[in-house]
């Protein structure tokens, strides 16, 4: 026989007995006193524990709306900057291309007297 197999078998033997001890013992009275009372307990741990989780969950939600909210204001004010930048970039579009136009009727005016000069010089 191994050495090794003695300590496994006993160690074996132990545990065999140990099991069937608790067994008897939960199928006993006092066993299924004590599973009742720790049925209670576990239930009352559970309860407490769901309360707790309720409760967290609550939180969690109030803590993300209150995100959002504050994301879609930003999200808004973000809207009205873009649009308050963009109505100044097409103000300012506005005005160069008038001062173009106005130059550019100036420069034609300029043009044309100055073509009618040369015109009349030469006798035309």
């Amino acid at each position: 026989m191994n050495t090794d197999t003695l300590p496994r078998s006993l160690s074996f033997l132990a545990g065999a007995a140990a099991g069937l001890a608790l067994g008897y013992y939960l199928h006993s009275e006092k066993g299924s006193a004590l599973r009742s009372t720790l049925s209670e307990q576990l239930g009352e741990v559970l309860e407490g524990l769901g309360e707790q989780m309720q409760d967290q969950l609550s939180e969690l939600i109030a803590t993300l709306s209150a995100t959002l909210e504050k994301g879609l204001d930003s999200a808004d004010g973000l809207q009205n900057l873009v649009q308050d930048n963009l109505s100044g970039v097409v103000n300012q579009t506005k005005d160069a291309l008038e001062d173009a136009e106005e130059s550019f009727e100036q420069g034609m005016d300029k043009a044309k007297t100055r073509l009618l000069r040369k015109f009349a010089e030469a006798g035309v």
